[in-house]
């Protein structure tokens, strides 16, 4: 958010409730700074609470203190009350995290995990106070128990039908303790008196300020906000083709406002390599963002602060573990270009992050097979059709050879290579035209081989890997 913004936004008469919404990293502080401002006009303290399990007390309270003072700003984190519905497995995942919980009192991690699955609840309109608790856990759809999209990174088609039932069983506990313990998570109450809020106001010099990580674009309260000029999107980090991150420029400059330590811009790009990791849509993992942010405030203590004091490459290179996503795309595409160094690199690194070593280690294996498959008809099919070996262009690839690779057969049927990416295919052929034509005749066997030792048959599977991807990648 530019300063612009925030002196737009609390230059007028005070509002009941403001929104501040995209990263964490970047929308706590940014309402932190209009809680401040307005706790100065005010003349009162800023009360912060993270993941608050209910609305309605923190309103009800911001009602009554006008009793004892003048004013108070109340600043709410994360409450996700203004949430998709689409987030609500993301809500159940957290929740998971505080399984199993054990007989008695819930300890703060286990209430901090009830506190998401209640919210995860209202996000569908159930009632946790409805019903047994199994019987609420069974209205969830089946979707919102199978995984979020940080778990379908690892598993793509998310939990199992084994592993639901155990979820649901967990979190039916959970909720039984919830309950006992007195939590009931926002409801459709609270919903009402935020509604209330924004359109009755609250006493003179009171304001709630919301920092949420995700709002419904559609949701009416949020409309009603932006009618009074008291939303601000304030930015989030995504993807971009090639391996770059949008809205990085805006994180970068609002960490330097908080410890006064400015990043070297190749700093940053090797420091976004080594946290960031991609989510849904293009979007990237909330806590990967707040590793970056962490990352970045060891680094400026490590500067040491003062006039001219700077993060550069090679400190983060010393001080910050590489636990980035590797783009397995940009893995391939290093094979087929025959750029072996690259390969192995990237090779490593996609393992070194990876959350599950084995998991991504077989999944890489199944592109590579598919890889190997692709060269062996592409050779065949070269000696078909009497393509020419060696083009470079890859236009006049498209043009002279996709339609010869993909066609149907001489000898009938539909070619294997029908419907591959053209620029796939063209990555595929260049690998293919490196390779002798004995060595291209054999790669089926040595897949099998490969396979049969990522299974069991070797005990240093990376290096069966590695050895497979130089074969395939080495110069002509």
């Amino acid at each position: 958010m530019s300063e612009k913004e925030l002196e737009r936004l609390v230059a007028g008469p005070t509002q009941p409730v403001y929104l501040l919404h995209g990263d964490l990293v970047l929308a706590e502080p940014a309402a932190r700074r209009v809680a401040d401002a307005l706790a100065a006009r005010g003349g009162c303290p800023v009360d912060v609470v993270r993941h608050p399990p209910r609305l309605g007390p923190l309103l009800d309270d911001l009602k009554t203190f006008s009793l004892f003072a003048s004013a108070k700003v109340v600043v709410a984190v994360g409450t996700a009350v203004l949430a998709d519905r689409r987030d609500a497995a993301e809500l159940v995942d957290e929740a998971e995290e505080a399984l199993p919980v054990e007989p008695g009192e819930l300890p703060s991690r286990a209430r901090a995990g009830a506190s998401r699955l209640l919210q995860a609840l209202r996000l569908f309109d159930l009632d946790p106070e409805a019903g047994p608790a199994a019987g609420v856990l069974a209205a969830l759809p089946k979707w919102a128990l199978e995984g979020g999209r940080k778990l379908r990174q690892k598993k793509p088609r998310g939990r199992s039908k084994a592993e639901v039932e155990t979820l649901t069983a967990g979190l039916t506990a959970l909720l039984e303790a919830a309950r006992e313990a007195g939590l009931s998570g926002w409801a459709q109450g609270d919903l009402a008196e935020l509604s209330d809020a924004v359109s009755r106001g609250l006493p003179p010099g009171h304001a709630l300020v919301l920092a949420e990580r995700t709002v419904a674009e559609d949701h009416p309260l949020v409309a009603a906000l932006a009618e009074r000029g008291a939303v601000v999107a304030v930015g989030t980090v995504t993807s971009e083709r090639g391996g770059g991150w949008q809205g990085l420029t805006a994180l970068a400059e609002e960490l330097a406002r908080q410890t006064d330590v400015v990043a070297d811009r190749d700093a940053l790009a090797e420091l976004a390599r080594r946290t960031l990791r991609q989510g849904r849509e293009g979007g990237v993992e909330a806590d990967s963002t707040a590793r970056f942010a962490g990352e970045y405030r060891k680094l400026a203590s490590l500067a040491g602060g003062g006039a001219g004091a700077r993060i550069s490459r090679r400190m983060v290179e010393e001080a910050v573990e590489d636990r980035g996503q590797e783009d397995v795309w940009q893995l391939l595409d290093a094979v087929g270009s025959g750029r072996a160094g690259e390969a192995l690199t990237r090779l490593s690194r996609l393992f070194a992050s990876a959350d599950d070593p084995l998991a991504a280690r077989l999944s890489f294996f199944g592109l590579l097979a598919a890889l190997c498959r692709q060269i062996t008809a592409i050779r065949g099919l070269m000696e078909l059709s009497g393509l020419p070996a060696g083009e470079s262009n890859f236009k006049r690839f498209e043009t002279r050879h996709v339609p010869a690779l993909t066609a149907e057969l001489p000898t009938g049927g539909k070619s294997p290579l029908a419907g591959l990416n053209p620029y796939r295919l063209f990555k595929a052929y260049g690998a293919a035209c490196r390779l002798p034509a004995r060595d291209a005749a054999r790669l089926p066997a040595r897949v099998l081989e490969a396979e049969i030792a990522l299974k069991g048959g070797s005990d240093d599977p990376d290096a069966v890997l590695a050895e497979l991807l130089v074969h395939l990648a080495r110069p002509a």
